[in-house]
């Protein structure tokens, strides 16, 4: 799933980073987006077996350019939820470790069977 879910994510364009994962060092890319996996969970059982997982997924779009803070991640939560990922909500500010970029970041589940 976590890989699905990158190469939903770079059909944008972007730069596309597991959360926490560029160098401290880095320069931020103007426009970036993250992800990581907030939790597995068994999503059913059957015959004594896990049958499905849920997974819980962050995505987090971040830019230096505040029009696209506020207009990419409705095009990105759209893709996600065309490609089998369920939206949980739109989402909500976030800041960022830099003073140039700000952020938005939305929450989604994915039922594998």
């Amino acid at each position: 799933m976590k890989q699905k879910l990158y190469d939903e994510l770079s059909k944008f364009g972007y730069p596309v980073f597991l959360q926490g994962s560029m160098n401290a060092d880095e320069k931020y890319p103007d426009s970036f987006i993250t992800y990581f996996t907030d939790d597995t969970e068994d999503g059913a059982h059957y015959d004594n077996e896990t049958a499905s997982f849920v997974w819980y997924f962050a995505v987090i779009f971040y830019s230096n350019d505040p029009a696209l803070v506020n207009s990419k991640p409705e095009e990105i939560r759209k893709a996600l939820k065309a490609a089998g990922f369920i939206p949980q909500g739109k989402g909500h500010d976030l800041l960022s470790d830099e003073p140039t970029h700000t952020g938005w970041a939305m929450d989604f589940i994915y039922q594998e069977n």
